[in-house]
């Protein structure tokens, strides 16, 4: 794939991003940093210049209605750093992500872009999104770039407000952070009424493994039992270590798992199956005497799920850009309806100043992120405001 339909194709990406898009690879592909991190610019209006700078002290709590927490910095793009707030004492938490993963203290969380939720709680935090602020967008779905611009925290804080315990929808309308597979069961569809199995072959796969590239689908699947009795993979590697810079010609690579009693392993620079020991690249779990309906990569290795047509090569030094991920990438239910709109002129990204319900415990709580930017124009330092939702 050529540099300038990468270039275009990324900025389709961060368009449909800005405009609330969904994809759950979408977090996989983070903004292009050129705010002014290095250079100090100032961060436009909406820089958060109501901040409180005392209330991100653990343990302090503030009454004050509106009151705009932060900035809390989520560190660089090279060195990112988690966030975590309380919105019940309107605290900062610090815990490093190990922790944070089981703890049940938090319940918002920010790391550069991303705005997620604290599913370790007995109920998991969830998020309802009130589309306070649907004239920033035309009747086509667009952002209205002059609406985000110009919109301040000052501007904005009348919705805020105007949020009550009459705007709180039932249960069902909130969503919560999920987890989902690259791979998953994308590679097979399943007849509910005929209970056959046949290859999902439209759906394509690239994995980054031992600094190479293979695009590979599913063609066939013989089942045996309840499992699979033979997979055959359609198999496009680049060599990247050998200067190859698109995809060769596809290779038929038949596995057979009748009669398995351990894992399958498959080394895509030798386009063959493998041991364990070696250095293999994708592997199909055993049961029960034949292959399980699972495809998993190696533990160094990345995906990207695509289409047949859309990577004819990875270009190595835009690789970072494409959206490869862990086989297990988080699903955030603020990406459903992003918080910003990123400006490809100034490169800032600008809030949408939506005001999001969050249920968590027994507790509803309103939120608005004011800015992405402290008061020297540094990105990824998150001010908002929170507060319980009351009758008025």
């Amino acid at each position: 794939m050529n540099k300038k339909y990468l270039a275009l194709l990324l900025a389709m990406t961060l368009g449909l991003a800005a405009c609330g898009g969904s994809d759950s690879s979408d977090p996989a592909i983070e903004t292009p940093d050129q705010s002014g991190e290095d250079s100090g610019e100032d961060s436009a209006d909406n820089s958060g210049d109501e901040t409180d700078d005392s209330a991100g002290d653990e343990g302090e709590t503030s009454n004050e209605v509106a009151t705009i927490y932060g900035p809390y910095s989520t560190g660089s793009i090279s060195e990112p750093v988690a966030v975590y707030f309380d919105l019940d004492t309107q605290t900062q938490v610090t815990l490093t992500e190990e922790e944070a993963a089981s703890d049940t203290t938090w319940d918002i969380g920010f790391k550069r872009t991303s705005v997620f939720l604290n599913t370790a709680q007995e109920t998991p935090v969830s998020v309802y999104f009130t589309a306070n602020n649907s004239d920033f967008y035309d009747d086509s779905g667009a952002a209205v770039a002059d609406l985000f611009l110009n919109a301040t925290a000052d501007s904005e804080l009348d919705d805020y407000l105007a949020v009550t315990t009459s705007d709180v929808p039932d249960a069902d309308a909130f969503s919560t952070d999920a987890e989902s597979a690259v791979i998953g069961d994308t590679f097979y569809n399943y007849d509910t009424t005929t209970h056959v199995v046949t290859a999902a072959s439209d759906t394509y796969y690239v994995v980054s493994s031992d600094e190479n590239y293979t695009k590979f689908h599913v063609t066939d699947i013989v089942t045996e039992g309840r499992g699979i009795g033979e997979i055959t993979l359609g198999v496009m590697h680049q060599s990247v270590l050998d200067g190859q810079t698109t995809f060769a010609e596809e290779v038929s690579l038949s596995v057979n798992a009748v009669g398995c009693t351990s894992p399958i392993y498959v080394d895509f620079d030798v386009q063959q199956e493998v041991t364990e020991t070696d250095a293999w690249d994708i592997t199909i779990p055993c049961a029960d005497g034949a292959g399980e309906f699972a495809l998993s990569i190696a533990d160094d290795a990345t995906v990207l799920r695509t289409d047949a047509d859309t990577y004819a090569g990875i270009d190595t030094e835009a690789a970072a850009f494409y959206g490869f991920s862990a086989e297990t990438v988080s699903d955030y239910a603020f990406t459903a309806n992003n918080w910003y709109y990123y400006d490809s002129t100034s490169h800032l990204l600008y809030s949408q100043f939506g005001v999001y319900l969050i249920s968590a415990g027994d507790s509803v709580f309103k939120f608005q992120i004011t800015s992405y930017y402290d008061e020297d124009g540094t990105s990824g330092a998150y001010s908002f405001r929170a507060d319980p939702v009351t009758e008025e």
